[in-house]
């Protein structure tokens, strides 16, 4: 009866309303065709990637259960010399019993010198890959993709090492065939095709015996009275000279299949449309056009890079169809996509979340935390003297040391802690509900742990640790990263194999990491410099305006002694922050008002590392690190904290210890009245060649002098 009506009123329309919905549609389906042909393109590049990802991760399998199994199960057969029958037939058996746990295909033993002592399969020794051996013998695990007796194989070769040098070599073979292929269709839900040139010899479906594709980019192929869309990509560690390759063959009619609920409900919809049009007209239309319009606005936000929120589906109609398979659609991609993105969360080597994961959840927890009134600490954990580890013993025993550090981290730290991997020899624990007391006690447990599971091996590593902590008002992530890495850089300068804590948050100053952290990220100007000065300034009274003082006479003085005017807006600019990193050392030993132990002295000698650590977070202020680390600096060497000495010390820095160590010989402090200005040129006249550069001393005590004769004057 409504086709009847929707007839009969089409009858009396113009034609023109006829014609223009006709067009609108065609229009709209050759669009849609267009998005179909290019979304298809788009799918199986990302599925090409993602198959050379897959065959990556299975040599890496391959890898740890050849490490896993043949070296801590059978470690003296691997490495037996024994030309006796029995021992050989214990070889051949062994092989043949760690091929059957590995699942391979084959698997060949190598002595130290490359002769084969065991194998078991079906690729013999005179078959096997030479290049493999070799590599493994020079102590390197090798990885490839090779063409053997007409098959292919994924070939991993490990090394067996002993006391840093080769005694075996384990060469395994597994078969790309038919069985991984219809893996990879499970996983990637398209069927794959593996060739040697054109000749298939593996594939998840039936196909012809040969069969070739577009190399730069998807095109139709015909397989089997069906047509797909196929692209050819190389496999990845393979020989160019042996053409080894895949295809990635997606349906045509069922990539086409996906948009058919869409051209189906745009049919139904325009329909809908002239009908209301006519019979209803406004309401009937806004009923019809808004679940369009939510339709058109999730995909266009899917296409823009962003998920949208699954569409409420209201109708039962065909719009409704269109919005549930438009949701079904979303649901399956997102799926997809969530499956690639948890393979790289993960560091590969320890299984840990990465950098850019540790950020994100840092990002999450401190405001969590804050607003829920808990604790947060984080630990930085960084391994000392690394790299002469990797330089002595390898990079195959500094990875088993980053592993071991990372196995042991999990087992200590609490169950509700976030371990990831920072950098390449450093680690993060993020501690949501542990207070900063309990977290150092976490981390000295990890450093005593870590230095006595490594001194196993004949070799003690040790571990440096920085700890550090919000309130539960404070949500600033950058901030708390700050604080414990000025704290792992103070327990490097004391000697590395210790554990610090950043305890010198002030909630209502600007000396802490988290004001700081925010200075930081603007844009490096004179503002911000200052207030870094007075961050420094407000953590002792006695001190207050030494920063400023410093930067007055350290520029005036390169003013005297004919710098450019550059340079003397340099040395002041360096002058107001060079104190800087005090703000890493703890209130208890910045104002005690006695004399400071060696001890406490020691941890103040920090101050220029970690003041270089702060600035660093600056790129525009680059050109003033030297004067911030080296500022205390001795000419004849004795300083710190590198010991440099003469022309080695940079002049910016020279000129920074004569206006610094001045102006702390004439200033008061809690055990003593500041100096005389005469008393105090005299000694800077004294210790010139020792302490100061022989050829600015005399001139800053000249500078001075003179400045000190005109204010009597006036």
């Amino acid at each position: 009866m409504k086709l009847a009506l929707r007839h009969k009123l089409m009858a009396v329309i113009a034609g023109s309303v006829a014609g223009l919905s006709v067009l609108i549609f065609a229009a709209l389906a050759m669009l849609t065709n267009n998005e179909v042909d290019r979304q298809v393109r788009q799918d199986i590049e990302r599925n090409g990637k993602l198959l050379s990802q897959m065959i990556e991760n299975e040599s890496h399998r391959m890898r740890s259960q050849i490490r896993l199994l043949a070296f801590t199960s059978g470690p003296e057969v691997i490495a037996s010399l024994s030309d006796d029958p029995a021992a050989a037939e214990t070889r051949h058996v062994y092989a043949a019993d760690l091929r059957a746990q590995l699942t391979l295909d084959a698997l060949l033993i190598t002595d130290s010198v490359g002769r084969y002592t065991a194998w078991s399969g079906n690729i013999k020794p005179e078959d096997a890959s030479v290049a493999g051996v070799e590599s493994a013998l020079m102590g390197a695990e090798h990885t490839a993709i090779t063409a053997r007796a007409g098959k292919a194989y994924l070939l991993v070769v490990v090394p067996y090492m002993r006391q840093g040098f080769t005694q075996a070599t384990i060469s395994a073979y597994k078969e790309i065939d038919n069985v991984l292929a219809g893996r990879l269709k499970q996983v990637l839900g398209v069927d794959v095709a593996f060739l040697q040139g054109s000749r298939v010899f593996a594939a998840s479906m039936k196909t012809p015996d040969e069969m070739e594709a577009a190399r730069l980019r998807p095109e139709l192929l015909e397989v089997g009275h069906r047509l797909f869309y196929a692209q050819w990509t190389p496999l990845p560690n393979s020989d160019v000279g042996e053409a080894l390759g895949m295809i990635t063959l997606r349906s045509h009619g069922e990539a086409q299949s996906v948009y058919g609920p869409f051209r189906v409900g745009l049919l139904l919809l325009f329909g809908v449309g002239v009908v209301s049009a006519l019979a209803a007209g406004r309401r009937i239309a806004q009923g019809v056009s808004t679940p369009l319009e939510d339709v058109v606005a999730a995909a266009r936000q899917l296409r823009s890079g962003e998920w949208p929120e699954t569409i409420p589906v209201t109708r039962t109609d065909e719009l409704g169809l269109l919005q549930s398979s438009f949701n079904e659609m979303t649901r399956s991609m997102r799926e997809s996509q969530e499956r690639l993105l948890g393979l790289i969360d993960r560091d590969l080597l320890t299984g840990l979340l990465n950098h850019r994961k540790f950020r994100e959840r840092l990002a999450q927890e401190c405001p969590r935390c804050a607003e829920a009134g808990d604790a947060l600490s984080l630990l930085l954990i960084d391994i000392d003297r690394f790299s002469k580890y990797n330089e002595g013993f390898g990079h195959g025993a500094g990875d088993g040391l980053l592993q071991s550090m990372a196995g042991l981290i999990q087992d200590t730290v609490p169950g509700s802690a976030i371990v990831s991997r920072y950098g390449g020899d450093e680690f993060a624990v993020i501690l949501p509900n542990v207070e900063l007391p309990f977290a150092e006690h976490l981390a000295e447990t990890l450093r005593a742990a870590f230095q006595k599971l490594s001194g196993k091996t004949g070799y003690t590593a040790t571990a440096s640790v920085g700890c550090a902590a919000i309130g539960p008002t404070v949500i600033e992530s950058e901030g708390l990263v700050l604080a414990a890495e000025l704290a792992l850089s103070r327990a490097k300068q004391l000697g590395r194999n210790t554990v610090c804590r950043f305890d010198s948050l002030q909630s209502d100053g600007e000396s802490d990491p988290f004001r700081l952290s925010q200075l930081l990220t603007g844009d490096g100007s004179f503002v911000a410099i200052q207030a870094l000065a007075a961050a420094v300034d407000a953590k002792d009274a006695y001190t207050k305006g030494h920063s400023q003082r410093v930067a007055e006479y350290a520029s005036e003085l390169a003013r005297a002694t004919g710098m450019t005017e550059d340079m003397v807006e340099l040395i002041h600019a360096t002058g107001t922050l060079h104190d800087v990193g005090k703000i890493g050392v703890p209130d208890a030993i910045l104002t005690k008002p006695g004399r400071l132990t060696d001890e406490e002295r020691a941890v103040m000698e920090t101050h220029p590392v970690l003041g270089e650590v702060i600035v660093k977070r600056v790129p525009q202020l680059a050109s003033m690190l030297p004067g911030v680390r080296h500022h205390h600096e001795r000419w004849d060497g004795r300083g710190y904290p590198d010991g440099l000495a003469g022309e080695d010390i940079p002049l910016i820095a020279r000129y920074l210890a004569l206006a610094d160590t001045y102006d702390a010989m004439t200033s008061d402090r809690p055990y003593r009245k500041g100096l005389e200005p005469e008393v105090a040129l005299a000694e800077i006249e004294r210790c010139a060649g020792t302490q100061f550069d022989p050829s600015l001393a005399p001139a800053f005590v000249r500078m001075m002098r003179k400045l000190h004769s005109t204010k009597r004057a006036a």
